[in-house]
Parts: C-alpha cells; sequence; structure tokens
C-alpha cells in the first residue's frame, strides 16, 4: 500500500468519525442545523477537501447534500468573520427579536440628492420596504401650439374614461418598473440571512400629496411634448420651477398623455427608410412595398427590433382651402398611409405592439412629391416610457443621459453624486445609455440608493448594502 492511499484512508476514517448523528434528512428546510453538525461539516471539509466530501455526500439521502453545502457555507462564513457557536447563537436571537419590532412610517422622506419626497415603511418580519410616492392629479386641455399644425381641438380634449385608464396604467407601470429590482442586504456582523425586498407604488392622494401631478391631452401620434419634474416646495411656473405659496411641501410634475407610449430614444441617429406613396394617395403601391421588404426581414429575424412609423403629406392644397383647414386634410392623409403600412406589417406577421406610429402631416414639407411619404427607422435598443423616467424624480434621482453643459462622462449633480456614493460606493457619470435615468428602461442598483437612505432612517440601522 502506498504511503498516498495510506494517508487518504486515514483522513477518511477520521472523517466518518465526525459525521453527525442526528439524520440530516431531519432538519433539512427546519431550523439552522446545530452549530455542532456546522462545526463537523466544516471540518470534514478540511480533512477531506471537496472532491472526497462529494463523494461522501453522493451516497447520504438524496436531501441532504442541499443541507451540507448550506451549513458548509453558512459555518464557513461564521469562521471567516470569528463568530464563535455562542457568538452565533446570541445574533440568531437578535435577528430573531429584530423581526418581531414595529418601526413607525417615515413620512415625507427627502432623499439627500434634493429631488424626491416619499414616504418608506419597513416590516421587519416580512423583509420588505413599502414606498408610497403620494400623487394629486390634475387632468387638463393640451395646448395645440406646442404640437405640429393639423390635428383637431378635439383631439386635445380628455374623453370619458380616458383620464382614469391612463392614470390606471400609470399607478400598475410605476410599480412593475421600479419594484423588487435590486435587494438589500445586511451588513451587520453575522446578519448575512437578512434581507430586504422593495415594493414602489404611488397612490393617489388629493391631500398633502409629494407632487402634484398635470397631465395635458395631446393627439396619440402627435410629437412628444417635453415632460418635467420640479422638486418639492417648488411648482412650474413661466417655464422654470418657482417657489410654492404659504411654504406648501409638494412638487410638482409637468406630464403628457403620450408619457406612458415607448419612445426609441437610444435609437434616433438610425437611418431612415422613405415609404413613398403617389400624390394625395395612401394606397401602398409596389415601389412601398419593395422599400418595406428589407424592414420586415428584419424584424422577423430580430424579436428585439422595433419600428418607427411617421407619416408625412406635402403641403398641396385644394383651391380654397384655408391654411388651417389644408393641414388637418394633409395630416388626415398621412394618418392614412401610415396605417397602410402598419397594415402590411401585421400581415406579415410583425406584431403592433413593435410599431410605434408618429404623424407629421405637412410640417417642415413643401410642394415636392418626395414629402408624400411614410419615413420608417427601425431600432432594437430599449425604450423609455417618459412618465416612467420622470417617476424616478420624484423618488430622487437625477437625470444620467448627456446634454449641454453635461457630455459623456462628466459628473452628476454633487446631491445625486453624493448620496450614490455614500449608499452604492457606485461612480456614476452622464452617458445616453439604457439606464432608467438616462434614455432606456433598466433601474440599475444605484437607483436604489434613495429607498437605501429611507431604509437606513426607518429601522435605526446603517448596516445595510444594496
Amino acid at each position: 500500500m502506498s504511503a498516498l492511499f495510506a494517508e487518504r484512508r486515514s483522513r477518511i476514517g477520521a472523517a466518518a468519525a465526525l459525521r453527525p448523528t442526528r439524520p440530516l434528512a431531519e432538519v433539512e428546510g427546519g431550523a439552522p442545523a446545530p452549530a455542532t453538525a456546522v462545526q463537523r461539516m466544516v471540518t470534514l471539509n478540511g480533512l477531506l477537501g471537496n472532491r472526497e466530501l462529494n463523494r461522501l455526500m453522493a451516497g447520504l439521502p438524496a436531501a441532504a447534500p442541499r443541507l451540507v453545502q448550506r451549513d458548509l457555507l453558512g459555518g464557513l462564513l461564521d469562521v471567516l468573520q470569528g463568530i464563535s457557536p455562542e457568538d452565533r447563537k446570541k445574533i440568531d436571537q437578535e435577528i430573531a427579536a429584530f423581526r418581531k419590532k414595529k418601526f413607525p412610517v417615515l413620512k415625507n422622506h427627502k432623499p439627500s440628492s434634493g429631488i424626491g419626497q416619499f414616504d418608506a415603511g419597513f416590516d421587519p418580519g416580512t423583509g420588505r420596504l413599502t414606498i408610497n410616492l403620494k400623487v394629486k392629479f390634475k387632468f387638463v386641455n393640451g395646448k395645440k401650439g406646442k404640437v405640429p399644425a393639423g390635428f383637431r381641438a378635439a383631439e386635445f380634449q380628455w374623453k370619458p374614461g380616458e383620464a382614469a385608464a391612463w392614470k390606471k396604467r400609470y399607478l400598475a407601470d410605476v410599480g412593475a418598473l421600479w419594484s423588487d429590482k435590486h435587494k438589500f442586504k445586511s451588513t451587520k456582523k453575522g446578519w448575512r440571512a437578512v434581507g430586504v425586498d422593495t415594493t414602489v407604488a404611488v397612490v393617489e392622494a388629493n391631500s398633502k400629496p409629494h407632487f402634484i401631478a398635470t397631465v395635458a391631452k395631446y393627439p396619440p401620434d402627435a410629437a412628444m411634448v417635453q415632460s418635467s419634474i420640479c422638486p418639492p416646495g417648488t411648482h412650474h411656473e413661466g417655464g422654470g420651477c418657482m417657489p410654492n405659496a404659504g411654504g406648501a411641501g409638494h412638487g410638482t410634475a409637468d406630464l403628457d398623455a403620450n408619457d406612458m407610449r415607448p419612445e426609441q430614444k437610444l435609437d434616433w441617429g438610425n437611418a431612415t427608410t422613405q415609404i413613398p406613396f403617389a400624390s394625395n394617395q395612401s394606397t401602398l403601391t409596389g415601389a412601398g412595398t419593395g422599400a418595406l421588404a428589407p424592414i420586415v426581414a428584419a424584424m422577423k429575424g430580430d424579436a428585439a427590433m422595433h419600428v418607427q412609423l411617421t407619416g408625412r403629406a406635402n403641403n398641396t392644397r385644394a383651391r380654397g382651402q384655408t391654411a388651417a383647414e389644408g393641414a388637418v386634410v394633409n395630416t388626415d392623409l398621412a394618418r392614412k398611409r401610415t396605417s397602410a403600412v402598419v397594415g402590411h406589417l401585421t400581415s406579415q406577421g410583425i406584431s403592433a405592439d413593435r410599431i410605434f406610429v408618429r404623424n407629421a402631416g405637412e410640417n417642415g414639407a413643401t410642394a415636392d412629391l418626395s414629402w408624400c411619404r411614410v419615413d420608417a427607422q427601425t431600432g432594437k435598443k430599449e425604450t423609455q416610457n417618459p412618465a416612467l423616467h420622470e417617476t424616478g424624480h420624484m423618488l430622487g434621482l437625477s437625470d444620467e443621459y448627456t446634454s449641454t453643459g453635461s457630455p459623456a462622462g462628466t459628473a452628476m449633480p454633487a446631491g445625486y453624486d453624493a448620496m450614490i456614493k455614500g449608499t452604492t460606493g457606485d461612480v456614476v457619470t452622464h452617458a445616453d445609455s439604457e439606464s432608467a435615468m438616462s434614455m432606456g428602461s433598466t433601474v440599475q442598483k444605484w437607483h436604489y440608493s434613495s429607498f437605501l437612505e429611507a431604509l437606513r432612517t426607518v429601522s435605526g440601522m446603517p448596516e445595510w448594502g444594496v
């Protein structure tokens, strides 16, 4: 017998003596294994190494390997942190007491970024942090002058049921985007198993809201109207943010009816395909279907691809028509053209939710026949719903996209930068990316910074990370 083989046999024999006398299956899925069992697992791994430990586990009941791995990892972490079995028992008692605590709701929390405001409730028993953003809604008529001419006056007025449907979708989509994207973990020594999930909800509140949201009605195929937020204590006035009368603490949101539709902000620079139409006609020609063929092929080959259509018309009009009347007629014609293109795409198996429609009518056009067309621009990067991005501001987050004065690579505003570094340690700079606070819809780890501040405050415990 070789010396190496004898060495291995002696190690296996010593390990066998360390096996727990209590069947592993008895504690599987139940309370943590006794500290003595944990110690045995740690010793077992030290004696055998992973290969021999795996061989031993192969002969145990089916449920046992998972328990071994769980206890082994926990035991190793305790050893690395210098936590004795006696310490572990005391820590587990502290955690159990913590889970029974009741914390009052943190009201009107203002993140250190200086931007948002919300309530935060924490239930340690369920491990759930609830962020409630109280919003008062005001639905108003839109202003025709903010979009190109050609849309009818009635299209700037809310029809029965439209405002309620917009609000219902907004409440649902905010929760879907911002909830449960990242998990908080306790960084307190020995508390590694204590985690917190986050629910974000907009709550309609006509009294003492955090924000008053004014939502203006615009035609569903009009160009996007700029939306913005004024921070707590201020409101929109004269193109800027002015202090509230009487020191009222709410902020304001200026939104529009189209802020819940997807915008392909990261694909603005893509090439545009022109789909030609005959003068005063809205029926697709052979040239039109030919121009659409590569788009159909590309969209069939890539399920992530979408297309934005912009309907156009030249600025000719019938004799005796006023400029306003002609603009309406040409917008109607542009709409018929985009409808024809949508019909062709869907007939080819392209789902309607991958087709975004805008109509410009005769805006910017001349009498040239080249304006009798639909522009098609494909893209496959993340889209963004502007209202959900603006809600990020209400939750304490700043814009992260590039702009004049904030080119790529430049630092975030001081308050936002300090909040992120003080919670997640991340260094975030301006960039046009898929971040929900840039031009996409991805909720990044640092976007939970304001929630992490609230968790630390409401729990009275600073040892939390994300």
